[in-house]
């Protein structure tokens, strides 16, 4: 036997092995980047729910429930569930803010941990004009 046929020999079966030691770490990237997607659908669900509040709140100021209402149409339904949806009016330097708190999923939506992503957005109250006779 040559010295090349044998090292072919050798050989045999390498890539199998490097991939079954890599599928670990492919399948942990895959599942991290998966999360950093759940995250960002988190916090752009909490910025539409809290402009969809604010709208609201424009419209009806002292309506909780409607205000809630509308800011959780907004966003899909594991997210919108009272258990992971929290939504809050705050009056300050005479403005009114509406901010919405959205639980984070781990891995999948339902499964909620313990942090939260948040939005705010300031009521805007149109002025209302006479009309001119």
């Amino acid at each position: 036997m040559t010295g090349r046929l044998k090292r072919r020999r050798d050989d045999h079966g390498v890539a199998l092995v490097e991939l079954a030691a890599l599928t670990p770490f492919i399948l942990f990237f895959a599942l991290l980047v998966w999360q950093v997607i759940m995250i960002g659908l988190t916090s752009m669900y909490a910025s539409h729910a809290a402009a969809e509040g604010a709208r609201q709140a424009a419209v009806t100021p002292y309506d909780a429930e409607k205000i809630e209402e509308r800011a959780k149409k907004r966003i899909s339904a594991p997210w919108n569930h009272d258990d992971a949806f929290s939504i809050d009016s705050e009056d300050r330097n005479l403005n009114t803010y509406i901010q919405v708190e959205i639980k984070i999923p781990i891995v999948l939506p339902g499964f909620n941990s313990s942090w939260d992503i948040g939005a705010e957005t300031k009521v805007v109250l149109e002025d209302t004009v006479e009309p001119i006779p």
